[in-house]
């Protein structure tokens, strides 16, 4: 099935005919610019799956709370547009710092009883975004550098009681948001897994794959896929692909474990999918 993106409000949004859920993808810094395109054979593939697509767009920025609260009006008046009922599942997608606006809108409450799968999660810091240091210290000084800040970011998810519904994978060559091996202090990765694996009532799934931190970016040319960062070559072989089917995977899990929250009543709202965020909830971001 041919995937066709269509502008809703500032978004990208493809229409499943027949939706079995409806997926929230963020892209990183620069490739979330253009998440259609950039990512055009991973979302092709949750697509097929049967899932509608809305890739909301961003601009850079330092101010990551208020570009948080900026994507998640952006999806209410998208979802507005496409009037599907209430009960239709929601799943949020990040990749890189796309990981961060999830972790935001959750760490705050805005989006609750709705899975999130995070692909090499990169809460960076000024200095991580920033090349010279000398500037990054100018930015943070002035209040203009990254907000929250990754030690902030880390302290939101340690007081939320959220993040039961979370899965994460990672890149056994990623230098930017680290291995699941590497020291949690230099890997955002490895914290991830170290703070949510342990929690009570929590079912976090993480898996780590072959492949760099910018594996997910890519655009599908007959049986190759052109990958957008050359370091990962020019070409690589779709059928050999772990990320798809295991993102696939991890999204069916986390679905089935919604489920058997509402069964046993461990979570009274676990069926209850927001379809529109109250107010209050994005006004505290």
């Amino acid at each position: 099935m041919n995937i066709i993106f269509k502008a809703f409000c500032n978004s990208w949004v493809a229409v499943h005919p027949n939706p079995i859920g409806v997926i929230e993808f963020i892209g990183g810094a620069l490739y979330g610019t253009l998440p259609n395109i950039c990512y055009a054979h991973f979302l092709h593939t949750l697509f097929e799956a049967g899932y509608t697509i809305i890739a909301l767009p961003f601009k850079f920025g330092f101010n990551h709370e208020s570009i948080a609260k900026t994507l998640l009006v952006e999806r209410n008046e998208v979802l507005a547009e496409l009037n599907y009922p209430q009960n239709i599942p929601h799943f949020w997608v990040g990749h890189s710092l796309g990981c961060k606006y999830v972790i935001l809108l959750e760490a705050y409450g805005a989006i609750m009883n709705q899975p999130s799968l995070l692909i090499a999660p990169d809460i960076s810091d000024t200095k991580d975004a920033v090349p010279f240091p000398g500037l990054a210290n100018f930015l943070d000084k002035i209040n203009w550098g990254a907000n929250p800040t990754r030690k902030e970011t880390q302290a939101l998810v340690q007081n939320s009681n959220l993040f039961n519904l979370t899965a994460l994978i990672s890149f056994d060559k990623d230098v930017i948001a680290g291995t699941k091996n590497s020291p949690i202090d230099k890997s955002d990765v490895a914290w991830f897994i170290h703070e949510l694996q342990d929690r009570k009532d929590g079912h976090f799934l993480a898996q780590e794959i072959p492949g760099r931190h910018s594996e997910v970016v890519g655009i599908k040319v007959s049986n190759l896929l052109l990958y957008l960062d050359l370091k990962s070559g020019i070409f690589g072989k779709i059928k050999t692909r772990k990320l798809e089917p295991l993102a696939l995977e991890l999204l069916n899990k986390l679905r089935q474990h919604m489920l058997e929250l509402a069964v046993d009543g461990t979570e009274v709202n676990s069926t209850e999918f927001m379809y529109r965020v109250p107010a209050e909830a994005v006004n505290d971001i």
